[in-house]
C-alpha cells in the first residue's frame, strides 16, 4: 500500500471511527443534596437529613420495596461560564448490601425538582423514617402538598449511563458521553439540572445497596470533572503505542481567533509522514481501532488537515484559530505511517476552546 493510500485509510477510519484525561482543569464536586424515594403509595417514608441513601429492592413487610437515590450537583456553581466539559466520573462508596456481586446500575435525568428535606431515619436508614414537611418522597416532591406526576420520580425513561454499583466499597461510574451531555446541559442551563435518579432494574430483592450521603461527612458523592475554559487548550486520552512509548501530541498557546498555535508531535514512527485530523466534537471515552488504541474524534463533521513530517520522532505543525467563531470546541488528532497492522498509527487528542 503506497504513502497516499495508506493516509487515505487513517482518514476513513477517523471519519467512521477509553480515557486518561491530561486536559487542562479537573475539579472534584460533591452533592449538594441527595436523598431516596422509598416506595410507599402514600409517601410516608422519607430520609432527606441522613447519612446514606439507597438503589436496589429489598424485603419489606412481606412484599418487594423498591429503592430509588436522587442525587444532585451544583454544577455551574461550581464551574465557570463558557466552559466545555471534556470528561467526568461519578464516585460512590457502598457501605452496605446483602449482595455479593455488582448489580447493573441506571442513572437517569430527572425532570422535576425536589427538596432534600431533614428526617434522619431510625437505625440504618434502610426502612425510612416518617415523612415531615419539606422531604422528598415517592409521592412528593416537596412533602406534604407538591408532587411527582409520576410517582416513585419524574425523569427521562433512557437513562443517560449505566454502570456496575458495587456490593460494597468504591464504585464508580466512568467516563460515559451521556453524562458528560447532561453536565454541559446544566452548566448551560442552571434551571434544567434536577439532577439524576438511581435505579437497578429493580427485578430481584435484596439487591438493595446502602451508599453514604453527603451527610455521612467521607466518600460522599463525588463528581471528578475535566473541563476547558474559553480560550484554553490542552491534550484529551493516550495515544498510540510507539515503540513502547504513547504517540504524543501537543497543543500551546491560547485559543483567541486568528492566533496560530503550534502542534508539536513526539514520539512518533521516525522516519516518517502524517496528517492532523480535525472535529468540533470530542468522543470522551473512543473508540478502539485496536486494543487499547483509541479514537477520539466522533463521526461527525471530520475535517483533513495539513500534512507533516517526522524525524527522530518529533515533528511540528501551525494551526490557525479561526476567528470570529467563540465558545467552539476544536479537537485534533494526528495519524502518523507505522508498521502495525493497520499501517498507521494515532496520537492523543488535543483541544482548543475558542474565544
Amino acid at each position: 500500500m503506497n504513502t497516499l493510500a495508506k493516509l487515505s485509510l487513517a482518514a476513513t477510519a477517523i471519519a467512521f471511527g477509553t480515557s486518561t484525561t491530561l486536559a487542562q482543569t479537573t475539579v472534584s464536586i460533591t452533592s449538594d443534596k441527595d436523598t431516596t424515594l422509598y416506595e410507599d403509595a402514600n409517601g410516608a417514608l422519607a430520609n432527606g437529613g441522613g447519612d446514606s441513601v439507597f438503589c436496589g429492592v429489598v424485603g419489606f413487610n412481606g412484599g418487594f420495596g423498591k429503592r430509588r437515590a436522587l442525587i444532585h450537583f451544583d454544577v455551574a456553581g461550581q464551574l465557570p461560564a463558557g466552559a466545555r466539559i471534556l470528561s467526568a466520573e461519578l464516585d460512590l462508596f457502598v457501605a452496605q448490601s446483602v449482595a455479593f456481586l455488582p448489580i447493573p446500575t441506571m442513572a437517569h435525568r430527572v425532570t422535576q425538582d425536589w427538596s432534600e428535606g431533614s428526617v434522619i431515619a431510625p437505625g440504618g436508614g434502610g426502612a425510612g423514617g416518617a415523612s415531615a414537611a419539606g422531604e422528598t418522597t415517592w409521592v412528593h416532591t416537596n412533602y406534604p402538598g407538591a408532587t411527582w406526576t409520576n410517582p416513585g420520580g419524574d425523569f427521562v425513561a433512557t437513562p443517560s449511563f449505566t454502570f456496575d454499583l458495587a456490593a460494597i466499597g468504591p464504585a464508580t461510574a466512568g467516563i460515559d458521553s451521556g453524562m458528560v451531555a447532561d453536565l454541559q446541559a446544566w452548566l448551560d442551563n442552571p434551571t434544567s439540572n434536577f439532577g439524576w435518579l438511581l435505579k437497578t432494574d429493580e427485578l430481584v430483592p435484596s439487591t438493595a445497596r446502602r451508599m453514604y450521603s453527603r451527610e455521612f461527612g467521607s466518600s460522599p458523592p463525588t463528581l471528578r470533572i475535566t473541563y476547558l475554559s474559553p480560550g484554553e487548550t490542552g491534550t484529551y486520552g493516550t495515544g498510540w503505542p510507539v515503540n513502547g512509548s504513547p504517540f504524543q501530541l501537543d497543543v500551546t498557546g491560547t485559543a483567541n481567533g486568528g492566533a496560530t498555535l503550534p502542534i508539536t508531535y513526539n514520539n512518533a514512527p521516525s522516519p516518517s509522514v502524517g496528517a492532523n485530523f480535525f472535529t468540533l466534537e470530542l468522543d470522551p471515552v473512543g473508540a478502539p481501532l485496536l486494543p487499547g488504541n483509541l479514537l477520539y474524534l466522533p463521526i461527525a463533521s471530520v475535517i483533513p488537515g495539513d500534512a507533516f513530517l517526522t524525524a527522530g520522532g518529533a515533528g511540528a505543525t501551525l494551526f490557525t484559530v479561526p476567528a470570529g467563531f467563540p465558545g467552539y470546541l476544536i479537537v485534533v488528532q494526528a495519524a502518523v505511517l507505522d508498521s502495525n497492522p493497520l499501517g498507521f498509527s494515532l496520537s492523543n487528542a488535543g483541544v482548543m476552546l475558542t474565544q
